[in-house]
């Protein structure tokens, strides 16, 4: 699909969205495509990565006013381009970890689960470390008493969520390490992981940007701390 073109500069608002996203849905490392349109894209292209959890990149290759052309790749193609789109990133890193833990394991199959879970345990450890200990202290929000605010939720469902890998991690250790046992133990992380994630990514990040694209210098601070921790490499593999 690399240098494909996609021509919606004739087609009607209505049916602009569901044709872009289909075309870039499937869209595979080191392709990308080219979105010709007579209408400033922005908004079209946000609700497409959004869509997709934003798996793609975008950017504007050339602005109207007759015809605006876009760059799109996969987002692993490109090197993060701040804080929110790096912890974004190491989501779902993490999340795919563990999904193909979750699938060995529902195989039977805890030789290959096994592995794979403890890369999983080791990425989870650092993306909290980097939120809790890095991020948190320095983008801070105002704090609920009833502990309802976003940051008291990711602290609290972070504190969650190492809890249950911690509980696999002690039953391995201890030698009870039959899938059939396991099994149920993976699934309360996997339902855990989908919803901290939704709840942090729309009620926390949004808050975290707004404040760093107000401040550079906090946006200069943090990225390279992060980043040390939470290593996303866009070489392909």
């Amino acid at each position: 699909m690399s240098d494909y073109l996609i021509d919606v500069a004739e087609r009607g608002n209505l049916t602009e969205y569901s044709y872009v996203l289909s075309k870039v849905r499937d869209l595979q490392r080191g392709e990308e495509v080219v979105l010709l349109t007579q209408e400033d894209p922005r908004l079209l292209m946000d609700a497409v990565t959004l869509e997709l959890r934003n798996a793609i990149y975008w950017d504007v290759l050339e602005s109207g006013p007759e015809y605006w052309r876009v760059r799109i790749r996969r987002r692993e193609d490109v090197e993060a381009s701040d804080l929110v789109d790096l912890l974004t990133r190491d989501h779902v890193r993490i999340d795919r970890l563990f999904a193909t833990a979750l699938h060995h394991t529902n195989a039977g199959d805890m030789e290959a689960a096994l592995p794979v879970f403890g890369e999983y345990a080791k990425r989870l450890r650092m993306h909290v470390e980097a939120e809790n200990e890095i991020v948190v202290p320095v983008l801070d929000l105002p704090r609920s008493a009833r502990g309802d605010d976003p940051t008291s939720i990711m602290l609290r469902e972070h504190d969650e969520i190492v809890e249950h890998t911690v509980m696999i991690e002690e039953m391995v250790a201890e030698g009870m390490d039959d899938a059939g046992m396991i099994a149920p133990f993976f699934a309360i992380i996997s339902a855990q992981l989908a919803k901290h994630e939704w709840r942090e990514e729309n009620n926390l990040f949004p808050h975290w940007m707004a404040i760093l694209k107000k401040d550079n210098s906090l946006a200069n601070e943090l990225f390279p701390k992060v980043r040390r921790l939470v290593v996303f490499d866009p070489v392909h593999k």
